[in-house]
Parts: structure tokens; C-alpha cells; sequence
């Protein structure tokens, strides 16, 4: 790969773009495999144990699946009613409801003996942590702790269980039984579910919740283990709500037709076939969910791509050559879409392009002939199904096909100014957009505002706020600060709730007080001091969510928590006037390994968490501690009794969670 001068290994990020949540770039090799079907999957530093023990066939039962909220019958958008009010027999012998459940696997009577003796050491539990709020229907918790053993009891217990349910298990974390969470999930909202954990000699008691409310919609991610682009260096992971594993839903490889640049005539990496793309990260859903843009590898351009299983990797029918073209552009910013703006028919999408001369050697460089900064950077729409004449139709061309005499696309894409594309005015806002996010309804977009743009994302900025502007069919407006997070210190990610009601973003404090830049791919866009906020869309006060903080592991204000994205779903109960969203995010908690960010240097590789966030009647924004999403860590290939986990140990950052209509996760569930 080469890279100009001023690029180091660890800066050549896909992610450097505008992937604010991640150093790993686009790619490095995947790691090996576990050990298959039967392996121990490693929970991390915080969990002491496996997730799959060893000899259980994997830990697969091929005839069962948990499933997302849909797939259970709940509905993602509504306030559940309890099926069961008291005297629930959710926790009782299955073989006789009169008698508590008890769960022994594979733990002697020796061992039991020895756990119900209780302990006087304290346990830490990570998961759940107390005050945990779960969506119904969510993946099964499971009890995570550090200072036990290799065995552990777990006593659960609620006031509308007829019984306690008493769980011994011979691996650690322990997984609720399945019918467990099952029965919880259909009926016990918003009240206390009392745990006690022992183990080693250790005791911890704690309460976690359900809200009345399932998550819906499919999450798909970024993962990679540093900093190597390449054709399967990197990729794209998914899974639906309540599944147990993940799947492997695209390869920079698997994208179909010509990766291009405007600057040069193919695209030819290291091992890279030309014409290939060579990352999928910095991603997002279009509003049907069949399709994915994503950022492809230094210099920037973007790819629009099929991510149902039956057209996985090949363009939208609706993706014409002039759009495609559009999206060959050197040095575009993240994309975002608009499900009110798709709903007109139109196809646009939103994304930041820095300014360029069509001279004869510099066309591709920004007006100052800078490609570190990008300076100028324009908030712009493009219509991925314009009619315009273009040499080639990129989207579904080969590399042999195209050709790029006199710089005749980038001429083309010029003329297509006002019909194919254009910037979006910002009148009142002299700094650079960059991450925007188009609202749900169409009607507005957020960005993050700065005075010095970078590769579509903040550089070394002094000034880094939140400024929304109309879309007004792409005209523009006036471009206004959101109040609240304008302040001195720097917000940026911002992200729309599902009723455009609320903006999540990242906030970091220190630049404020310390202007120091000791390296230019370090600041804003991957810092372990940034934190997730939450404000109202039209300016507020903004709160800082608890789940930024650590339970068992690691320093509040140095965990890498970013890139929150809602989930498409939220409920509001109208009679309390409660509304429910939920919010997945990366954090270097749990951290499986470190990555190297190149001159010697490393730092945590992220995980994903989800937190409930709850907006009551009078705005009061709470919410619960950090769940961790155990299933990212098992990759699940094959089908049917061919099925098989594998140990997925991968970078995992700049999550998406939309209505992806990514191919379903086999059926399985960790026992």
C-alpha cells in the first residue's frame, strides 16, 4: 500500500475518515479461528471464564433460537402488557410448579455444599451491573464477576415469581436459563429482579430491570484487529436482536464492481486486485435496509452495496453510473440517509466532500493543494440514481472497463452540479461540516462543526460544536448551534433518535483546558476521555449517560466510549408520558486485546454495549449501566446441525443498528 509521506502505518485508517469510535483500521488479518465448534470462547478480562465449556458440542442447540423482538412476537414499538400480574410459575419446577426451579449443571454435591456455604470475600459483578435496565426480549443476560471461582451459584428472585430460581454452574459467566428469560421477558416490567452471585468464597447481591419495551431492528458493525487494509482484512458483522451469535455479513472483497479514485486511473493495493475495495467501515443502512454505504480505504471514496443474503456485495438496481461515480470521489466524509427523504423516491444521500480544482495534475487535491486538512469541506447530497452521462457506468464496471481520458468523470460529475448533486447552503456558519446525520422525517440535518476538517472528520481543531441546518430539498438554510452543545469543550458524533426527538453525541472536556496536540490522528475522533451525552434535539442541557462509567474494570473518563447510534424502535407509555430508547455504542472495557496505532504505539480494542435511556414527561433524561453484548464474541458459521461457533476476538467499533436485512443468524443458542 502506499501512502504519502505524511501517512504512518497506524494513521492509514479507514476509520481516520470519520470513524470516531475506532483506531484499528481497514483491516489486518482476521485471527485464527477458535477451536470450533467445541471451543472456549474467552469472555475477556472481566468475566472468568468461557462462554461455550469445552465437550458441549459447541455450546449449539440447532433447534432453538431466542430471536429478535419480531421473532418472539414482541413488538418494537409498543408498551408491553404483562401476561402474568402475580403468582407467576416462570421460576417453578418445570416437573412440578409447587417446587422452586434449581439448575445444577455439571456441579457435584461437594461443590454445591461448598456454594450454599456463601462466602465473606466480595465478588464484583460486571453483568449484569446493579441498576441494569434490559429491553424485553433482549439477548439472555448473563453473570459476569471478578474475585470467584470456576463454579458459581446464582439466586434469582422477584415479588411476582411464585419461587426463587437457583442456578449452579460449572462454567463462568452463567447464562440464565433460556426459559428463564423467557418468562421474565413476557411479564416482569419495571420492578426489581433481585440477584445474589457466589462463588470462591465470594457473595454479591444486586437488581436489574426490564422495561416495557423490546428493542428492535439489526445490528451491523465494523471489525478488524489493526491497521491493514485489504480485500478480507476487515468486515462487516451482524445479528438481529436476542441472538446469540453473530454472522460475517460482507468483505471488502465481496463488494461487487470498480473501487476507484479520482486521482488515479484504478485502484491497486498490496494483494489487493485492482479495482477492489479494500474496507467496509464508517457505515450506514439506506432506509429499506437492503443496502449498505460504506468508507472505503484511503483516499476516501464511498461504495453502496447490496447486504441481503441473495445480492450480498452487488449494486442497488437503483444505483446508476453517474451515482456510483459520485461515490468514486477522493476525500468524502460519512454517509447518512433519510427515511422521510427516501419515502419521496428520492435516492439521496448526505455525506461531506472537500472542494477540489479540476486542474490538470491537482484536481483531486483540496483548493490549497492540503490533503491533510480538506480545506474546504462542503455539506453536500447526491442522487444516487441521477441520469447524467458518465464515461462508464463505475457501478457495475471491471477494472479493464474504465477508462478516464482528460479526467472526463470528475468533468462529468462537475457539469451534474444543481441536477445530480450540490452543497447544501449553510448561511451563518463559517466553520467545515463534517459526521452528519440526516433526520428520520427529512427535514434537517446535524453535523458537527469545526474550524479544521481532516479526511471527512475533525483534525486539529480549536473549535468542534454541533450546528443543524435545514435540508430544505437540499437548499439549505440557516445553519444554528444546537444549544447546549456548542460550549468551549468539543461535541461531535451526533446522532438522531428514532423520533428525531433527541441527539446523542460524544463530549470531550480536555481540549478545552489543554490545547496540546501531541499527534494529528490522535485527538477527537478516538480519545479515552470522550464520553456519550444526550440532548434534546432543539438544544437543552445535555446529560451524560451512566453507562459511560466502569463497574468492575477500567477508569471512568479513559474507556474510548463513542460512536452511540439508536436503535430504530422506541415506546412511549402514554399514560406516564415515559418515553424508552435504547443506544448501542463502543467501548474499550472488556477489552480482548490491544491494537497497534503504528510508531510503537497501542491502545484497548473496543467492544459493544447497549444502554436504555428513558426521557420522562418533563425531559429528566436517566439511564442504566452499560450491557455488555456477550454474543460478539461468537461468530456462527455453517447451517443447521453443521453449525458451529468459532471465537471472534476483533476490533469492534463504529456500530450501526438499523432495519438491516442482513441474511439471519443460524439458529443456535450457547448453552
Amino acid at each position: 500500500m502506499r501512502l504519502p509521506s505524511h501517512f504512518t502505518l497506524g494513521a492509514a485508517l479507514c476509520v481516520a475518515s470519520l470513524a470516531g469510535a475506532t483506531l484499528a483500521a481497514c483491516g489486518a488479518p482476521e485471527p485464527p479461528s477458535g477451536s470450533g465448534g467445541g471451543s472456549s470462547v474467552g469472555g475477556g478480562s472481566n468475566t472468568g471464564g468461557s462462554l461455550i465449556p469445552p465437550g458441549a458440542g459447541g455450546g449449539l442447540d440447532p433447534g432453538n433460537q431466542t430471536g429478535g423482538a419480531s421473532g418472539t412476537g414482541f413488538p418494537a414499538n409498543e408498551i408491553l402488557v404483562p401476561e402474568c400480574e402475580s403468582d407467576c410459575v416462570g421460576f417453578s419446577d418445570p416437573a412440578d410448579e409447587t417446587q422452586p426451579w434449581i439448575v445444577a449443571d455439571g456441579v457435584s454435591e461437594a461443590e454445591r455444599a461448598a456454594l450454599d456455604a456463601g462466602g465473606s470475600a466480595a465478588l464484583c459483578v460486571s453483568e449484569p451491573a446493579d441498576g441494569t435496565l434490559f429491553p424485553a426480549a433482549w439477548t439472555r443476560p448473563r453473570f459476569a464477576f471478578t474475585g470467584g471461582g470456576s463454579t458459581a451459584k446464582v439466586v434469582l428472585s422477584t415479588p411476582r415469581m411464585r419461587h426463587a430460581l437457583t442456578v449452579y454452574s460449572a462454567t463462568v459467566p452463567v447464562l440464565l436459563p433460556e426459559e428463564a428469560w423467557d418468562a421474565l421477558s413476557h411479564s416482569v416490567y419495571d420492578e426489581d429482579i433481585s440477584y445474589t452471585v457466589t462463588s470462591g468464597g465470594g457473595t454479591a447481591s444486586g437488581a436489574f430491570r426490564i422495561v416495557p419495551v423490546a428493542a428492535g431492528g439489526s445490528m451491523v458493525f465494523w471489525g478488524s484487529t489493526g491497521t491493514m487494509p485489504g480485500e478480507q482484512t476487515n468486515a462487516l458483522y451482524g445479528f438481529a436482536v436476542g441472538d446469540e451469535g453473530v454472522i460475517r455479513a460482507m468483505y471488502p472483497g465481496d463488494v461487487g464492481g470498480t473501487a476507484i479514485s479520482d486521482n488515479a486511473l484504478l485502484r491497486s493495493k498490496d494483494n489487493t486486485t485492482d479495482g477492489h475495495s479494500t474496507c467496509v467501515g464508517c457505515h450506514a443502512s439506506t432506509p429499506d435496509g437492503k443496502a449498505v454505504a460504506s468508507m472505503d480505504d484511503w483516499s476516501w471514496n464511498l461504495r453502496l452495496y447490496s447486504i441481503e443474503e441473495a445480492t450480498a456485495g452487488a449494486a442497488p438496481d437503483y444505483l446508476t453510473g453517474a451515482g456510483a461515480a459520485m461515490l468514486s470521489m477522493t476525500w468524502l466524509g460519512g454517509p447518512t440517509f433519510s427515511a422521510g427523504d427516501w419515502a419521496t423516491g428520492a435516492r439521496r444521500m448526505v455525506t461531506t466532500w472537500s472542494e477540489r480544482v479540476l486542474t490538470e495534475n491537482e484536481f483531486w487535491r483540496s483548493h490549497d493543494g492540503s490533503v491533510l486538512s480538506n480545506d474546504p469541506t462542503q455539506l453536500v447530497w447526491m442522487d444516487l440514481a441521477s441520469t447524467a452521462t458518465v464515461p462508464v457506468d463505475i457501478s457495475r464496471a471491471t477494472p479493464t472497463e474504465y477508462v478516464n481520458d482528460n479526467q472526463a468523470m470528475q468533468r462529468a460529475i462537475a457539469e451534474m452540479r444543481g441536477t445530480g448533486w450540490d452543497v447544501i447552503a449553510r448561511t451563518g456558519d463559517a466553520n467545515h461540516p463534517v459526521l452528519p446525520d440526516f433526520s428520520h422525517d427529512g427535514l434537517s440535518i446535524v453535523y458537527t462543526s469545526t474550524d479544521l476538517p481532516q479526511d471527512g472528520r475533525v483534525g486539529g481543531a480549536s473549535v468542534v460544536d454541533l450546528y443543524v441546518v435545514p435540508f430544505n430539498a437540499g437548499a439549505g438554510g440557516e445553519a444554528t448551534p444546537v444549544a447546549g452543545a456548542d460550549t468551549t469543550d468539543f461535541e461531535y458524533y451526533p446522532d438522531y433518535s428514532p423520533d428525531d426527538e433527541l441527539l446523542a453525541f460524544n463530549k470531550l472536556a480536555e481540549f478545552a483546558t489543554n490545547p496540546s496536540r501531541e499527534d494529528s490522528f490522535d485527538h477527537v475522533y478516538y480519545r479515552p476521555d470522550s464520553d456519550i451525552y444526550v440532548i434534546p434535539a432543539a438544544g437543552g442541557t445535555p446529560t451524560r449517560l451512566v453507562s459511560n462509567d466502569p463497574v468492575c474494570e477500567g477508569t471512568a473518563g479513559a474507556l474510548y466510549n463513542s460512536w452511540a447510534k439508536w436503535a430504530p424502535s422506541h415506546a412511549t407509555d402514554e399514560e406516564s408520558g415515559r418515553s424508552y430508547y435504547f443506544l448501542i455504542f463502543s467501548t474499550a472495557r472488556n477489552s480482548p486485546f490491544d491494537i497497534s496505532r503504528g510508531s510503537n504505539r497501542f491502545s484497548p480494542a473496543s467492544q459493544l454495549y447497549m444502554s436504555t435511556v428513558i426521557r420522562e414527561a418533563d425531559g429528566t433524561i436517566t439511564s442504566g449501566p452499560a450491557i455488555y453484548l456477550w454474543n460478539q464474541r461468537n461468530l456462527v458459521t455453517g447451517t443447521g446441525a453443521s453449525a458451529s461457533i468459532d471465537e471472534l476476538l476483533t476490533n469492534n467499533v463504529t456500530p450501526a443498528w438499523d432495519e438491516f436485512k442482513i441474511p439471519p443468524v443460524p439458529p443456535v443458542v450457547v448453552k
